[in-house]
């Protein structure tokens, strides 16, 4: 009956076996009605936008007087070609920074290693002259900064640069990609230096977010909405726990905690695993950590749109799938948004495909309407029942990993992710995953677009970005001050040697123009190389 005391059309029922599920498994009904949400409590479960559990969102006014960061990521060839592609991008509307780099490798462009690296995959960085040119002309107080990988010398050389300019570490906002990765070690393993890191934003950079929790590069092996969640709530509650053993303020560490997470295909799952997953990290914080102001228990979070979902046949198509996972992520009220470009699956994006990008945060921003109502979908009985399911699938899994014995959760995350990558390639090749263009409505002879390489602005490798790179390596070690340099390596060893602070010394060897590989060239001599792997924040999982 309705609350007229007329009765419903009956809803067609169905076996359940025979209904189409969500990545997470979740059975999805042909229409739902007021008895799938039987029993809720709006104020206990729900409760208006920016109100714990902040279900609806972390703002009241949602995104009617602050719209999210339209933030690209980007990281091209030298320090010169990621400056002018910066500043297009800011040019063109971008609203925040994302820096990528090679892997922040631990060695020197200079090295054998590095022969046909250097920007390839993202800028690369040698030392502080560097990081100096891809903010030249860019005000470092005027924009966040997010930097991804998780490398405390690059952290140290962004600070370092932004201090060249004449600004002061508590003029600056952004975001370092400190997490601990699901293939590593767990934090017992890892030294002192995500903590330092946690503990060296608190009290010298305080707008600045200390982490961000990254388990959006492991959805796209094919991982579920609810296990992405339960990563990621597993990774950011032992981080928080971890840091609050070694003394730190639970309110404190929380209120900086950011997360990375990704958008998929499933509109309305994605959507749902969005406000699940606030709701339940507002919960485990009050509850478990004593986290007692409001605003430390909210979960902010940036997305960056699916890089997996996208195809190289009948590219064009990204541009839809691209907007459509924006869409999820703008209904699930994220903090900032990166738009994965159409051509990015054959290339580094071309200046025409990033500009797509962009313009598609601002047609959604300014065109649709979307951004006017916190929540839109609060309310509809699809999606608050798939949020309740999406939170108590999240919640098992992460219960799961907690009751496991120290250090196991690690790798049984990083099996998780290979096993989901197998199993969604096998349901892509047998057809039961359709994606168009791929497996079905291929196109015999496709329309010849102008993308990738062969775009406007998209960069063929050139082998003479290394020349370049080698010539500024070689003249700046010319040019520094030895003196500092050594002062700065000793100490920055004996920091490490004991296990005290790194991020203080890190932050000096950086002012000393003392190159990525150089730091980890001295510090891997005093334990070596896999005792600097463990410890974490200096060599990446990709050398």
């Amino acid at each position: 009956m309705d609350s007229l005391g007329n009765r419903r059309p009956a809803v067609q029922e169905q076996d359940i076996g025979s209904y189409p599920r969500t990545t997470s498994g979740i059975p999805v009904k042909p229409a739902y009605t007021p008895d799938d949400l039987a029993g809720i409590d709006y104020g206990q479960q729900i409760n208006d936008p920016g109100a714990f559990p902040f279900t609806r969102g972390t703002r009241g006014s949602g995104y009617r007087d602050k719209k999210w960061t339209v933030r690209q990521v980007m990281g091209l060839g030298t320090a010169e070609e990621t400056n002018q592609r910066l500043r297009y991008l800011l040019r063109e509307g971008q609203t925040g920074i994302s820096l990528t780099g090679m892997g922040y490798a631990p060695f020197e462009s200079s090295d054998d290693r590095s022969l046909g690296l250097v920007g390839r995959g993202g800028v690369w960085i040698d030392t502080l002259a560097d990081m100096e040119e891809v903010f030249r002309g860019i005000d470092m107080s005027a924009v966040s900064i997010n930097q991804t990988g998780n490398s405390i010398p690059a952290f140290c050389m962004i600070l370092a640069a932004a201090r060249k300019q004449g600004l002061a570490l508590d003029q600056l906002s952004g975001t370092v990609q400190n997490y601990v990765l699901p293939w590593g070690d767990p934090p017992e393993y890892r030294g002192n230096h995500y903590i330092d890191i946690i503990e060296f934003c608190s009290n010298n950079v305080p707008r600045w977010n200390h982490s961000s929790i990254s388990v959006r590069n492991t959805r796209e092996y094919g991982i579920s909405a609810a296990q992405e969640m339960a990563f990621g709530l597993y990774q950011g509650f032992t981080a928080v726990e971890a840091a609050c053993q070694r003394g730190a303020d639970s309110n404190r560490v929380a209120a900086r905690m950011t997360f990375f997470l990704n958008a998929e295909n499933d509109m309305l799952e994605e959507i749902a695993k969005f406000r699940a997953m606030r709701r339940a990290w507002a919960r485990l914080l009050r509850e478990r950590l004593d986290v007692s102001d409001d605003r430390a228990c909210q979960l902010r979070f940036h997305v960056q749109t699916s890089g997996v979902a996208l195809t190289a046949q009948q590219p064009i198509n990204n541009v839809v799938r691209a907007a459509l996972h924006t869409l999820a992520a703008v209904f699930g009220g994220a903090q900032s948004i990166s738009v994965n470009a159409f051509d990015e699956v054959v290339s580094i994006p071309s200046e025409l495909a990033q500009t797509v990008s962009v313009r598609t945060q601002q047609i959604i921003q300014m065109e649709s309407g979307v951004a006017n109502v916190t929540d839109p979908w609060g309310g509809s009985y699809c999606i608050e029942a798939l949020t309740n399911e999406l939170e108590q699938a999240g919640m098992a899994l992460f219960e799961e990993l907690r009751a496991m014995p120290a250090g196991k959760a690690w790798p049984y995350m990083s099996a998780s992710s290979q096993d989901a990558a197998y199993e969604r390639q096998l349901a892509t090749d047998n057809g039961q995953r359709p994606v168009v263009g791929l497996n079905c409505f291929i196109e015999e002879d496709e329309l010849e677009l102008d993308f990738g390489q062969a775009g406007r602005g998209a960069p063929d490798y050139d082998p003479a970005w290394r020349d370049r790179q080698v010539e500024r390596l070689q003249r700046v070690k010319d040019e520094r001050d030895l003196r500092q340099w050594e002062g700065a390596r000793k100490r920055l060893v004996e920091a490490y040697r004991d296990r005290a602070p790194i991020v203080q010394p890190a932050l000096e060897a950086a002012d000393a123009y003392m190159s990525i590989g150089e730091m980890c060239e001295a510090l891997a001599q005093v334990n070596g190389q896999d005792e600097l792997r463990k410890r974490g924040g200096f060599v990446t999982r990709l050398y």
